[in-house]
C-alpha cells in the first residue's frame, strides 16, 4: 500500500490507494473491457447497444459509466483498446466531458494500450495492414492526448505471429505484449515450468534487436478469477461483497480467502526471484463489461480495502504499463521463445486452423482494398492534391443529398479516412478471420465498398492531375476485373467508340503484366499514347466458368470478351492507351470464334523462354514443371480435393474457427477428389501474350492455367463453388500439389507476409509425440494430424531440397500444409452445416443472401437463425507457382508477393478523343523507366507514401515507410543491408528537395530516438539456458540516430523504417 491512503468518495471507509510494494505479493487489478468491433453484431450495433436479442452489449454506455466512476475516485483505473469505438464516443462528448477525459489520461487513470483501430488478427493479416491499423488508431491518440501506448494487448486473437512480436510490438515502442490464447499443450508445459512470461525473439533476422517481454495469461482467458465477476450483464452482477457485519450474509472473509487463494495459485505459476517481492495480474473484466461500471468499482473498492487489511497480499488498481514496470524492476532472468504461437488448439480435437480459410471472398476483398488504399495515397501525394475533405462535394453530387460515408461523423481528417477506417476495421480478429456472423460479414464488405467509393474520387482526380487533364475528367476506377466488369470500357466498345485505358503501378519497382480489359466487341486496336506506337493486342473469351451454377455476382453487367495486351509499368508511375475500333479485325472475326481446341496428344507442353509446364492428357493434370534458365525441373501433379467435415453430435465439429476433417488416413491422403474420376477435362488456347490451359474438374470447379510470354512463374486462376451440400455433408476444399521434392518433413511459410519461417510437419501417426515440430513443446502430441499441421499463409508456402524449390503465392489469407514429403496443399473454400461451438452460433454456410435473424415460417413458427437464400458462394482466386533453385527462390517469391499486394489500378474513360488531345499537349506524363522515383536497390521497397494535412505552422510533410524486402540468409546478395538517399528519392518537383527528415516509430506517433531512449531491456536465457544480460543495440538494426537530408539511410534485413519528410 502506498504512503497516502485515499478514502473512496463512493464508498466511505474503503481505503483504495495502493501501489507495488517491496517484500509483498502485489496483485495488480486491471479493469478492462474487451470490445469486439463486430462479431455477433455489427460495429454500429455494438456501439449503440442495438440488436440485443443476439448479444447484450452497448459500448457507449461502458465508456459513459466508466468515465463517471473514474471521476469519483482518483485511485480507480481503466484500460481501453479499441479506438474505433473510443474515437466515435469522443466525437459525441461535450467539451466539459472531454476535459475530464484528458485529465484522467494525464493522471494515468485511463490508459490506452495497443491503440489500434481494432485488435487485429494475427493469422490472416498482412504486415502492411497491421501497421496501418495500428497507425490509424495511434494518430488520434497522438493528436488528442499526445499519448503513446506502451503495451501491446492481443488478448483475443486465435494464435500469435512472429510479426506481431518483432514488428508490431518491438518496433511500435511497446514495452510488453500480453495475450490469452496459446496452444493447450504449450500452456500446460509453460505453467508447470513457470514460463508463461518470457522474452520473445521470433525473428531470425533481428534476434535480440526485436525482442519483447511477453505474457500469456494463466487459464487461457482474459477474464477475472472465478468468483470475481461483478458485471451486471455478463454475470448477473456476480455475488456482491457484503461487508456490513450486521448482515447475516456478510461475506468479507470468504472473499478475502478466495482472493488470496487465487493470488497464491497465480504466484506459484509465475517466475519469481526467490525473494518475497512478486507481481501478478488479475484481469477484472471481459467481453463488453462495465456497462454499469458502478457495480464493478463498488465491489472492487471493497475487495482492495479488505484484502489489504488482511495483509497477506497487496491489492490495488493498476494498468498493464504499471504491471510491466513492476516486472522489469524485479530484474528476473526470463526464458526465451523463438518460434511463434501458431497454430492454436485448446484441446486434443480442437485446432483453430479452419479460420485461416473461412470467408474467402471477404479475405480477398480486404486484401485488395488494403493495397488500393496505398495506391490512392500515392496518387494524392504525386499529384499534390489537398488531402483534407477535398472530395466531399463531389461525393455529394454523385450520391445525392447525403454522402454515404459509413464513417464516424466529424472524424474525417483526410479523404481516404473512410477507406482507411474500413480496412483497419477489417483487420479485426473477428473480421478478416471469417469468424463473424453472416450479417456482420456483409457489413464489413459494405464499409469497404463505401470507403472505396470515396477513395475512387480521390484516385480519379489524382490520376487526372498527373495526366495533365481537367480534374473533372471522366476517369473511372475498374475494381471488378476478375468478374470481367468495367462499365466504361464495356459501354464504349459496345457503342463502337474509342476509350482510354490508364494503368497505375503502386509498386516501387517496375512490373510487367498482361492487362485484361473487359470489352463487348472483338474489333479493337490499341495505341500507346506516350509513344504513339501500336500495341500487339487481342480479344479473347473471359475466364470461363464450369457450368451455369458458377454464374458470378455481377454476371448481368459482365462483358463477354476481354481485350488483353502486354504492359511494362515503371515504379509509382502510369501508362496510357487509346483503344479504338478496328475495321481490319472484323474481317478476321470468323477465324477467332472457335478459341478452344481439344488436345488429343498424350502430353501437352506449354512453354515460353523461361518455363515449361507439361500436362498428362489422359488425366488432364499437370505432370512436370521446368525452370529453363536454371535447369531446375520437378515432377508435379496438381488436383483439387475436399475433406469431409466432422459434424457428429458427440464430437468436435468443423466450423468457422475449427478445422476437423473426418478421415481414416492421418496424413490426409484420403481426401476425396472433386472430380468423380480424379481427372480433369482439358482444353488449350494459344494467344499472342499467353497460353491458357482450361481444366474442368466438376460442374463447380474449374481452373485456368496461364503462362505469359514474359513470365518466369505460372498463374493458376481457379473458380470454386457453389460447394454442393445436398448430401447434408459439409466440405472443405483444397488445392494440392504433389512433387518429387525431398522436403524431409520441412516446409516454409510466411509470417504475415514478412518473415519466412521454417515449419516442421508433426508426426502424422495418431497420438505420436514429436520432439521437433513445435520447438517450445519438445514432446508435442499431435492428436489431429491433418488440422494440427495447418498453418496460416498470407503470401507464400514452399518446399525445397538441395536441388529444387517450389513456392506457391496466394492472393488472400489461406490455410496450408505439407502433410507428406514433396506435397503442398492450400484450403481455398469451406462450406459447413454446423457450428463449432466457439461462440459465433451459426454454421459457415455462405449463400447469395440471408433472411432476417428472427423470421416466421408458413406455419407461424419463429426461427432465430437466418434462412440461407440462393445458391452457395462462388469464389474466384489465384495461385502463382514459382520453380527455381533454393539459392534463388527468395528473389522470385519476394517480388511476386509484392506484386500481388500492390495490384495495378486500372482506369478507363469513354471520353477518349477529348482526353487524348489534352494528353498529347501535356508535359506531365511520367516518362522513363524509373517512373516517379529514383531507382531503388532491388532489395528495398516503399510501403507507405502519405501526404499529411498542413500542420498548424503551415508545414508540408510526407510520411514515408521504406522496407528491406529480404531476411537474413534468404539470398546471397539481396539479404545484405541496403542504403537509400531520401533527398534524391523522388523525381517529381514538389517532392525532390526535403528540408528536414525525422525518423519516427513504426506507427509514426513519436520520434524514433525518443522511443529508443525509453526502450526497456530484459535479462533472459540463451538457447542453452545460460543467463545473459541485455546488450546495447548492435548496428545490425539502424535506428534512432539523427537523419541528415542528404545522408544515406541504411536498412538491415527485413527492417522497416518510418520517416517524416518536411518541405517548404
Amino acid at each position: 500500500m502506498g504512503s497516502e491512503e485515499t478514502i473512496s468518495s463512493h464508498r466511505p471507509g474503503c481505503v483504495t490507494a495502493g501501489a507495488p510494494s517491496e517484500g509483498r505479493l502485489n496483485v495488480h487489478l486491471i479493469c478492462h473491457s474487451h470490445d469486439d468491433v463486430g462479431w455477433l453484431k455489427t460495429v454500429d450495433q455494438y456501439y449503440y447497444g442495438a440488436n440485443n436479442s443476439i448479444q447484450h452489449a452497448g459500448v457507449q454506455y461502458i465508456l459513459d459509466t466508466v468515465l463517471d466512476e473514474l471521476i469519483l475516485n482518483p485511485d480507480r483505473k481503466f484500460t481501453y483498446v479499441e479506438q474505433a469505438f473510443f474515437q466515435r464516443w469522443w466525437t459525441e462528448l461535450p467539451d466539459e466531458r472531454r476535459m475530464a477525459v484528458r485529465e484522467l489520461v494525464e493522471k494515468g487513470q485511463l490508459e490506452f494500450i495497443n491503440g489500434g483501430w481494432s485488435m487485429h488478427d494475427e493469422a490472416c493479416t498482412h504486415f502492411v495492414s497491421m501497421i496501418e491499423n495500428t497507425a490509424f488508431g495511434h494518430r488520434f491518440l497522438r493528436e488528442q492526448f499526445n499519448y503513446k501506448p506502451r503495451v501491446g494487448w492481443q488478448i483475443d486473437p486465435f494464435g500469435h505471429s512472429a510479426t506481431q512480436a518483432s514488428l508490431l510490438s518491438a518496433q511500435m515502442g511497446f514495452d510488453a505484449l500480453y495475450f490469452a490464447r496459446i496452444d493447450w499443450q504449450e500452456a500446460k508445459r509453460r505453467t508447470e515450468r513457470r514460463e508463461m512470461e518470457m522474452v520473445w525473439q521470433p525473428s531470425a533476422s533481428w534476434g535480440e534487436e526485436a525482442e519483447v517481454f511477453t505474457g500469456a495469461f494463466l487459464d487461457g482467458g482474459y477474464g477475472p478469477p472465478p468468483g470475481f465477476c461483478f458485471d451486471q450483464n455478463q454475470c448477473n452482477g456476480g455475488f456482491p461483497v457484503m461487508d456490513d457485519k450486521c448482515l447475516e450474509d456478510e461475506n468479507v472473509k470468504g472473499y478475502v480467502d478466495k482472493f488470496v487463494e487465487a493470488a497464491t495459485r497465480y504466484a506459484n505459476n509465475t517466475r519469481a526471484a526467490g525473494t518475497a517481492t512478486q507481481n501478478i495480474m488479475f484481469l477484472m473484466g471481459s467481453d463488453f463489461q462495465y456497462e454499469n461500471a458502478e457495480g464493478w468499482y463498488k465491489n472492487l473498492d471493497k475487495i482492495i480495502h479488505h484484502v489489504n487489511r488482511d495483509g497477506r497480499v497487496n491489492a490495488f488498481y493498476s494498468t498493464p504499463a504499471t504491471y510491466t514496470d513492476a516486472k522489469h524492476k524485479e530484474n528476473l532472468t526470463w526464458p526465451v521463445k523463438r518460434d511463434d504461437f501458431m497454430p492454436l488448439a485448446n484441446d486434443e480435437n480442437s485446432y483453430w486452423t479452419g479460420f485461416f480459410s473461412s470467408r474467402p471472398t471477404l479475405k480477398r476483398y480486404e486484401r485488395k482494398m488494403a493495397g488500393y488504399l496505398q495506391a490512392v495515397r500515392q496518387l494524392q501525394l504525386l499529384a499534390d492534391l489537398p488531402v483534407s475533405k477535398h472530395v466531399r462535394a463531389k461525393l455529394k453530387e454523385r450520391r445525392g443529398a447525403k454522402p454515404w460515408y459509413r464513417f464516424w461523423q466529424g472524424m474525417e481528417r483526410q479523404d481516404v479516412d473512410p477507406l482507411a477506417a474500413a480496412v483497419a476495421l477489417a483487420q479485426h480478429h473477428d473480421a478478416v478471420s471469417g469468424t463473424e456472423m453472416q450479417h456482420v460479414a456483409y457489413d464489413y464488405a459494405s464499409r469497404l465498398a463505401a470507403g472505396a467509393e470515396v477513395a475512387d474520387l480521390a484516385a480519379e482526380e489524382g490520376m487526372a492531375t498527373l495526366l495533365g487533364l481537367p480534374k473533372d475528367a471522366s476517369l473511372a476506377v475498374c475494381h471488378l476485373l476478375n468478374e470481367t466488369v468495367c462499365l466504361a470500357s464495356s459501354a464504349a466498345s459496345r457503342a463502337g467508340a474509342p476509350f482510354l485505358v490508364v494503368l497505375y503501378n503502386p509498386l516501387s519497382a517496375p512490373r510487367q503484366l498482361q492487362v485484361r480489359v473487359p470489352v463487348d466487341t472483338q474489333s479493337l486496336r490499341v495505341t500507346a499514347i506516350e509513344t504513339g506506337g501500336a500495341i500487339e493486342a487481342e480479344v479473347v473469351p473471359p475466364t470461363p466458368i464450369a457450368s451455369p451454377l458458377q454464374e458470378l455476382q455481377h454476371a448481368d453487367v459482365a462483358s463477354p470478351l476481354v481485350l488483353t495486351f502486354p504492359v511494362l509499368l515503371p515504379p509509382l508511375c502510369f501508362r496510357t492507351f487509346l483503344v479504338q475500333p478496328d475495321q481490319s479485325v472484323r474481317k478476321r472475326e470468323s477465324s477467332v470464334k472457335a478459341v478452344w481446341t481439344q488436345m488429343v496428344e498424350e502430353e501437352l507442353v506449354v512453354e515460353n523462354k523461361f518455363v515449361r509446364v507439361s500436362f498428362n492428357m489422359t488425366t488432364g493434370l499437370m505432370s512436370s514443371l521446368l525452370n529453363k534458365e536454371e535447369g531446375v525441373s520437378v515432377e508435379l501433379s496438381h488436383n483439387f480435393f475436399w475433406y469431409e467435415s466432422a459434424q457428429g453430435e458427440d464430437e468436435q465439429r468443423s466450423g468457422a474457427y475449427i478445422f476437423r476433417p473426418n478421415h481414416t488416413a492421418t496424413d490426409g491422403q484420403d481426401a476425396r477428389c472433386v472430380s468423380a474420376d480424379c481427372r480433369a477435362r482439358i482444353k488449350v488456347r494459344e494467344g499472342k501474350g499467353a497460353v491458357e490451359v482450361h481444366q474442368v474438374f466438376s460442374e463447380w470447379m474449374i481452373q485456368t492455367v496461364r503462362l505469359f510470354s514474359f513470365s518466369t512463374e505460372l498463374e493458376l486462376e481457379w473458380t470454386v463453388g457453389p460447394i454442393p451440400v445436398e448430401d447434408m455433408q459439409g466440405k472443405e476444399v483444397i488445392s494440392r500439389f504433389q512433387t518429387n521434392i525431398s522436403s524431409s518433413s520441412s516446409f516454409l511459410t510466411d509470417s504475415n507476409g514478412r518473415d519466412i519461417l521454417e515449419r516442421r510437419r508433426c508426426a502424422t501417426s495418431l497420438y505420436a509425440q514429436d520432439s521437433q515440430c513445435r520447438p517450445s513443446v519438445p514432446s508435442y502430441n499431435v492428436t489431429q494430424p491433418v488440422a494440427g499441421n495447418y498453418f496460416p499463409i498470407n503470401s507464400m508456402i514452399a518446399i525445397q531440397d538441395p536441388w529444387a524449390s517450389l513456392a506457391i503465392l496466394v492472393d488472400r489469407a489461406q490455410g496450408g500444409a505439407s502433410l507428406v514429403d514433396g506435397q503442398l496443399e492450400l484450403m481455398i473454400h469451406r462450406r459447413l452445416l454446423y457450428d463449432d461451438n466457439r461462440g459465433v452460433q451459426e454454421p459457415l454456410n455462405e449463400t447469395q443472401s440471408i433472411s432476417p435473424y428472427d423470421w416466421e415460417d408458413k406455419d407461424h413458427r419463429v426461427h432465430h437463425e437466418p434462412l440461407r437464400i440462393g445458391k452457395g458462394l462462388v469464389v474466384r482466386g489465384k495461385h502463382v507457382l514459382a520453380i527455381s533453385s533454393p539459392e534463388s527462390a527468395a528473389e522470385g517469391y519476394r517480388r511476386v508477393q509484392d506484386e500481388i499486394y500492390f495490384e495495378p489500378v486500372l482506369f478507363s474513360s469513354p471520353d477518349a478523343l477529348n482526353l487524348v488531345s489534352a494528353l498529347q499537349q501535356s508535359k506531365s506524363m511520367c516518362n522513363g523507366s524509373s517512373g516517379s522515383i529514383a531507382a531503388l536497390p532491388p532489395n528495398v521497397a516503399i510501403l507507405t507514401m502519405e501526404k499529411q494535412p498542413l500542420s498548424a505552422r503551415g508545414e508540408y510533410t510526407v510520411l514515408l515507410r521504406v522496407a528491406h524486402k529480404f531476411g537474413v540468409g534468404e539470398h546471397e546478395t539481396l539479404s545484405q543491408p541496403a542504403t537509400v538517399t531520401l533527398a534524391s528519392l523522388f523525381k517529381v518537383s514538389h517532392l525532390s528537395n526535403p528540408v528536414k527528415v525525422e525518423e519516427l516509430s513504426l506507427s509514426g506517433n513519436q520520434l524514433r530516438s525518443e522511443m529508443e531512449k525509453r526502450r526497456r531491456r530484459w535479462r533472459h536465457e540463451d538457447a542453452g539456458g545460460e543467463q545473459r544480460r541485455p546488450r546495447t543495440p548492435s548496428t545490425r538494426l539502424f535506428r534512432g540516430r539523427p537523419v541528415g537530408v542528404h545522408k544515406k539511410i541504411k536498412l538491415a534485413p527485413l527492417q522497416v523504417r518510418t520517416f517524416l519528410l518536411y518541405y517548404r
